[in-house]
């Protein structure tokens, strides 16, 4: 009776050594050229823009369909606003022409206002434009347009949050463990009842 045996070649050292600093070469060329490609893009914007944070004065600048955005400077007061976003999950592509007026630097420049009362006097204050209606969980590049200067090319994601029409708000399913012990309970206590009228009848029967 004769056996045959499988017999795998394995690859030469080598040739594993080359294709992991393969790998790890283009891992490194992707990471180059990303950080060049914001560096680029920081270098030809005229003025920034970011998301509003905690320190601006607001909880939080993500929302589950809206994002809040810092403002243009106001050395470009008067000037019209227009907002130019993308998908990126969609490759959806919208502008919001003329959305608002650069407000002039004598007053804070903001959308999105906020009412503080101190008990004598109260002030009022603009943080920031909202933009709404977006996708929840999607990412999005954003960019100003004023004029014709430009802000950087703003990347965030809006918050992840689960549709309350698909929250199950009914009971959950027992497990097998539950049913027992609910089967054990309901068996112990009809023993108890039986005993307990048992021993009254006995009572009630001697005297």
């Amino acid at each position: 009776m004769s056996r045959s045996i499988l017999v795998i070649p394995a690859l030469p050292f080598h040739i594993m050594l080359r294709s992991h600093e393969s790998h790890l070469f283009s891992t490194a060329m992707r990471t180059m050229f990303i950080f060049f490609g914001m560096l680029f893009t920081l270098s030809n914007a005229e003025f920034q823009v970011s998301l509003l944070k905690e320190s601006d004065g607001v909880v939080t600048g993500r929302f589950a369909d809206s994002l809040l955005l810092s403002l243009p400077p106001c050395a470009l007061a008067t000037q019209s606003v227009t907002l130019e976003y993308n998908n990126t999950d969609t490759n959806e592509s919208k502008t919001l022409v003329n959305i608002f007026k650069v407000l002039p630097c004598r007053f804070r420049r903001d959308i999105i206002s906020t009412i503080e009362n101190n008990g004598q006097f109260t002030t009022s204050r603009n943080l920031g434009y909202q933009v709404t209606n977006l996708t929840t969980g999607s990412t999005y590049r954003l960019q100003y347009v004023v004029g014709a200067e430009k802000s950087n090319i703003l990347e965030v994601s809006t918050r992840q949050v689960k549709d309350p029409n698909q929250i199950d708000s009914g009971l959950p399913a027992r497990s097998g463990a539950m049913v027992v012990i609910t089967v054990i309970l309901s068996v112990s206590m009809f023993i108890l009842l039986v005993a307990l009228i048992v021993t009254v009848a006995h009572s009630l029967g001697g005297d």
